[in-house]
């Protein structure tokens, strides 16, 4: 901007000569000098002749009247031919050169008619009397002052128009009244500066008037070309819109996008355009009271299709309103699909648990009232990390979404279904059904997701179990609701699979001892509260004890003597088994190293402990420790162990094996793939479950399924052992079905180490007194038998 305002300043020969890329420029400029000075001739003009007309009436008694008629005579003449010359002037066609002269003689003729004023002032005074000094004195001011109005666009001439009339009336002030003139002389000085500052200042206004003119045309040229080129270019639309809201001056991109003519648009409502509801009422109000908005957004029917749109307007000096419409449906769609990934699950598009959380604490929230009507069905797929495991992610992933679509078409379009994460999954529902209904429905959850999948040709089954709860009349919350269904779910899995449970009070106080014992489980250890039980393993055949195995028991101060069932759940859950396991292994191995006899130690592993990477080392150190021989130490496992397909657990036991101890299938019978089981890991002993012994007197099936499991044991080269032997009867049978050795009640309970102490005259192990009499009959008969047999007693 500086810059160019030294351009225009050049022009006029006030500065240095301009450079030649502002030809144009101060070509504009003379246009405008030009073109303002002619625009007052006309008056001008008559203003000078009408002065003059005055002054000569003013003068008609005077002496000279020839010098003053002369001179009345020859500035009318060249007053109209100023007048005829400026006329003819057209500052719009000319050159920057004719410009120039053309400025030049309009300068000159200016200069003349201000030299022929001052001379006229001067001829006046010298005959000036009375009335005629005031007459001459009012002319002059006049003619000085007008400088402002008659030059403003020629400065050189107005300067020289100050001086020429600022030096006439001096004369002409000490011509008629001599040495008394002197005040009036000093006021005409100080007029004249003022003016000469004021001729300064308004050439100044004027140049900075053509400046901003010229700016604010270049400014609108350039507007105009960019809109053109944002019309043509941008993926942005420009729109105008009458006092009425009705499209003017349509453009064809305008109307392209909407897959119309630009014709057919004119006159078009532009809140026709706009899906009907809030929206199109928002526009509405904005277009009818006249306010500018800004990205506004609205949605727009193209071709069928529905389009997001951005609206900005403003209105104009003229009623109209204009704007710029934007489209922004993929950042729309963009958006859409974001919040959508935040509020629903990706697998299987039911709602996650964010989604679920936000809708149960909007049901829940304040409204205590309401809480009664809430049910929550809580879901957790029964071992389906097997079948994910087993078959593969992708095959777990589409049974996971089929889960889902199944439960969702249960349900009604407002309850909510939700994957709150891996296998689980949540039902809320708004219902004033009593607690028999709700049992119903969590029923025909379980026979849903209970019913084969039949994915790529293979037919799938899976189960789940359903944890109920609600809130009674609104005596719960969000969190409170969650932590109920949770609590059912659990007790619904302690009944095994496919098994439903209702949340009562009964499980609260269950879960709170649970916290309660967990929380003293963390310290039993420490406080020396566990110890170990041994029940004695004897041979069927002689009946003389083979092994131990070690139980453990929780001397709680409270509570009394626990069994594992009682706090190794906890255990599990709360990762304390690793550390409890560890302490059994140590301390097992130091309580029998020092007994007599050649018995071994069975030792019970948990699925926790197995898949720890330390278990090979913390049995490694207990066997250096206590210097217990290595192959009198037997570790049971149970089939859950091996379920892991990642071959991990399996390589643990390897590594065990590798130590020298023996390992044991504990509970063998009542898993899913035994056989497989066996075949994938040689054991060394295979233990039959208590409950296949306790029918075993009357069930024939429990006995087919003993003998077949110890003759694939014998031709396996495993042993067996049987648990649970309450009775002489099971006794006897289970030794004709061929199983090697027992351990039971009616053998000997468990019971703590200083209590063997009793040397045994059959075998001389030390084994408990209270050992049954009729065990101790049980090996007297043996005996017998076998040395009717010829035989010998081991």
């Amino acid at each position: 901007m500086s810059r160019m305002r030294a351009i225009l300043r050049t022009t006029g020969g006030r500065m240095g000569r301009p450079s030649a890329n502002s030809e144009e420029v101060r070509r504009l400029l003379l246009v405008r000098r030009l073109r303002a000075v002619t625009a007052g001739n006309t008056l001008a003009t008559l203003s000078a002749i009408a002065s003059i007309f005055v002054l000569v009436i003013a003068f008609d008694e005077a002496k000279m009247q020839v010098p003053i008629l002369t001179w009345a005579g020859v500035a009318i003449g060249l007053f109209c031919l100023r007048a005829f010359y400026f006329a003819s002037l057209d500052p719009e066609i000319g050159d920057a050169a004719s410009l120039r002269r053309d400025y030049r003689r309009v300068t000159a003729a200016m200069m003349a008619s201000s030299v022929v004023w001052a001379v006229g002032f001067v001829l006046l005074a010298l005959i000036a009397q009375g009335l005629e000094i005031a007459t001459l004195a009012v002319v002059g001011t006049a003619m000085m002052v007008g400088v402002l109005l008659i030059h403003r666009a020629a400065p050189q001439a107005g300067y020289v128009h100050i001086v020429m009339l600022l030096g006439g009336l001096l004369t002409a002030s000490w011509l008629a009244i001599g040495i008394a003139a002197a005040p009036v002389a000093a006021l005409l000085v100080v007029y004249g500066l003022t003016l000469w500052r004021a001729v300064g200042r308004m050439d100044a206004a004027f140049e900075a008037a053509v400046v901003a003119d010229i700016e604010r045309k270049d400014a609108a040229a350039t507007v105009a070309m960019l809109l053109h080129d944002y019309e043509e270019q941008s993926t942005d639309w420009l729109w105008i819109v009458d006092s009425d809201a009705r499209l003017r001056e349509t453009s064809e991109r305008f109307a392209k996008v909407l897959g119309l003519e630009a014709e057919a648009l004119e006159g078009m409502s532009l809140l026709d355009l706009v899906e009907p509801g809030e929206e199109r009422e928002g526009l509405s109000r904005f277009l009818v009271e006249q306010r500018a908005f800004r990205d506004l957004p609205v949605t727009i029917a193209v071709e069928g299709e529905r389009r997001f749109w951005q609206l900005s307007g403003r209105p104009r000096m003229d009623g109209t309103m204009s704007g710029i419409a934007r489209d922004v449906t993929s950042a729309r769609l963009i958006e859409q699909r974001v919040t959508f990934m935040a509020h629903y699950d990706n697998l299987t598009n039911l709602a996650n648990r964010y989604l679920f959380n936000e809708r149960l604490r909007e049901l829940l929230g304040d409204s205590r009232s309401r809480g009664a009507n809430i049910a929550l069905f809580y879901l957790d797929l029964d071992d389906f990390k097997a079948i994910n495991d087993t078959r593969g992610h992708l095959i777990g992933d589409r049974l996971l979404r089929e889960v889902g679509e199944r439960l969702a078409g249960e349900v009604r379009q407002q309850d909510l279904v939700a994957r709150l994460g891996g296998d689980e999954f949540a039902v809320l529902i708004e219902t004033r059904a009593g607690d028999g209904l709700l049992i119903e429905r969590a029923h025909r959850f379980l026979s849903v997701v209970r019913a084969p999948y039949e994915i790529d040709g293979h037919s799938y089954r899976v189960s789940t179990s359903v944890g109920v709860a609600r809130c009674l009349e609104g005596d719960c919350d969000a969190e409170e609701l969650m932590r109920r269904a949770d609590l059912a779910l659990y007790a619904a899995k302690n009944k095994g699979r496919d098994n439903l449970a209702l949340f009562e009070p009964r499980l609260d106080q269950e879960a709170r001892e649970r916290r309660d014992i967990e929380a003293d489980l963390r310290e039993a250890l420490a406080r020396d509260q566990m110890r170990l039980h041994f029940q004695p393993i004897i041979e069927l055949d002689t009946g003389q004890t083979t092994g131990y195995e070690a139980l453990l028991r929780w001397y709680h101060p409270t509570r009394g003597v626990l069994g594992p069932a009682d706090f190794l759940p906890v255990a599990e859950d709360t990762g304390l088994i690793t550390s409890i396991g560890e302490w059994v292994i140590r301390r097992a191995l130091e309580e029998t190293v020092g007994w007599d006899g050649d018995f071994r130690i069975a030792i019970n592993l948990s699925t926790t402990q197995v898949a720890d990477a330390k278990l090979v080392a913390a049995v490694s150190q207990a066997l250096r420790a206590t210097d217990f021989p290595t192959e009198r130490v037997e570790l049971e496992i149970t089939e859950h162990v091996l379920m892991d397909t990642s071959d991990a657990n399996r390589e643990t036991l390897l590594a065990l094996r590798e130590l020298g101890v023996r390992i044991a299938l504990d509970d063998f019978g009542t898993g899913y793939s035994s056989l497989a089981y066996l075949r994938r890991f040689p054991f060394n002993r295979i233990k039959i479950d208590r409950a296949f012994v306790r029918d075993v007197t009357h069930d024939l099936g429990s006995q087919a399924i003993i003998s077949t499991i110890t003759r694939l044991a014998e031709a396996m080269d495993m042993e067996t052992t049987a648990e649970g032997i309450e009775d002489r009867e099971q006794l006897d049978l289970l030794r004709k079905l061929g199983v090697k050795e027992a351990q039971g009640f009616l053998i000997c309970k468990p019971m703590l180490a200083e209590t063997l102490a009793q040397e045994d005259p059959e075998h001389g192990a030390k084994i408990t007194p209270p050992v049954d009499k009729a065990v101790i009959d049980y090996r007297a008969a043996r005996k017998a038998a076998l040395k009717r047999r010829g035989g010998q007693a081991a």
